[in-house]
């Protein structure tokens, strides 16, 4: 009977175990055995792995996080290391790994495509959604709508004393996240990564958005743009310049990246299993599944390693725009 490997890496995101589950059980139902990792690629190089079944898999599909836990292992990238862990995947029998994850996680795919006898196939893992070139990343709508209702409570607060608040979001290089979270709450200015501003152009902003009647701001920034209390300490003094605002920070922090998945990444965590199993059916092999005009498709990973994600300058403008 075929091997499949399959392993979590880097970050957790919600729909993880959704996507486990779908690809155990089709698995199963094309005669493979399914062996999980755990912590990722540590789980590969330690030997630290387990069989998954129909039944381990139960249950699963409505929990945030991954059951098999996950990790960075920077070891993986030293080739000697890497040689051990191709050992070990061909002394267990693996005929192909399936790594969930982002970025670092298919760097790392590509590696094991590149250098050894194991098919790879990816499956997106990232509340970033900074994939290049797939339109949706799993767990990006579960994180989008836990830092929508964290805003929607926080604005409560800010209205009831007319304070303008700094609210950090994930996103570290990439700037859709924060950019989305704005807007979807209303929230007057967006600081992403990719594009820098002034702090006494955020004052002057935020000093006009007060004039016209406002009783409070909400600042939606991008961790990739700055620390919150660092940027707290930059903008205070430049904003009292001008009246005698109230600023808090908010720091949302893991907090998007954990509770149980929405329905959208449920179902996009089962169909990338499905068109997963299907690729190694196929003896595809250096692909990762990702969303191209609303359908499932194999990406080279080579597209990973040589692109990069780019958002609009238009849409953080045409948000504070509306903003007032």
């Amino acid at each position: 009977m075929k091997r499949i490997g399959v392993l979590t890496s880097g970050g957790d995101s919600p729909g993880m175990n959704a996507a486990i589950r779908a690809l155990t059980r089709y698995a199963i139902d094309n005669n493979f055995k399914v062996i999980g990792f755990f912590k990722g690629l540590k789980g590969v190089l330690d030997n630290e792995y387990t069989e998954l079944t129909d039944r381990s898999v139960s249950g699963i599909i409505e929990r945030g996080g991954t059951i098999l836990q996950s990790s960075r292992e920077p070891r993986f990238f030293d080739y000697n290391f890497r040689k051990l862990a191709y050992s070990n995947l061909n002394n267990l029998n693996i005929d192909a790994l399936v790594i969930i994850g982002g970025n670092g996680s298919f760097n790392a795919a590509y590696k094991i495509f590149k250098e050894s006898n194991i098919k790879v196939i990816g499956i997106t893992g990232t509340i970033d959604n900074d994939i290049y070139p797939t339109e949706y990343t799993l767990g990006y709508d579960t994180a989008l709508n836990t830092a929508k209702e964290a805003i929607d409570k926080i604005r409560d607060t800010a209205y009831s004393f007319e304070r303008v608040f700094i609210v950090e979001v994930m996103g570290r290089d990439y700037g859709q996240l924060p950019l989305e979270v704005a807007l979807a709450t209303g929230s007057e200015i967006v600081l992403v990564p990719e594009f820098k501003v002034d702090i006494e152009e955020i004052a002057q902003k935020i000093h006009i958005f007060k004039q016209k009647g406002k009783k409070h701001v909400i600042i939606v920034l991008s961790e990739g743009y700055s620390n919150a209390y660092d940027f707290y300490n930059q903008l205070n003094p430049v904003l009292k310049k001008y009246s005698d605002y109230e600023l808090k920070v908010s720091v949302l922090g893991h907090i998007q990246r954990g509770g149980s998945p929405t329905a959208k990444d449920r179902i996009f965590g089962t169909l990338s299993a499905y068109k997963a199993i299907d690729a190694i059916l196929k003896n595809q092999n250096g692909y990762y599944v990702g969303l191209i005009n609303n359908k499932y498709t194999l990406i080279p990973f080579e597209e990973v390693i040589n692109n990069k994600k780019t958002i609009s300058q238009e849409l953080v403008n045409f948000l504070e725009e509306i903003a007032g």
